[in-house]
């Protein structure tokens, strides 16, 4: 989802080839302004931050009346 919401992205998808297999295949095509791997790379550290967020939310003490 991360990969869509970035405008240089014209197409992302993925496939697994089997399901025993630990392998998946990602197809990313952008537009001349970026790279799939820097779309990529972008994208994994916009989750990473989103994860973090989220852990400290779970994490932060609140009060309840």
């Amino acid at each position: 989802m991360q990969l869509h919401r970035d405008p240089n992205v014209l197409f992302a998808g993925y496939k697994l080839p089997h399901p025993l297999q630990y392998k998946i295949i990602v197809r990313i095509h952008t537009t001349s302004q970026s790279s799939p791997t820097q779309a990529y790379t972008q994208a994994i550290n916009g989750l990473d931050k989103e994860l973090e967020y989220l852990k400290q939310a779970f994490e932060t003490p609140t009060d309840h009346h």
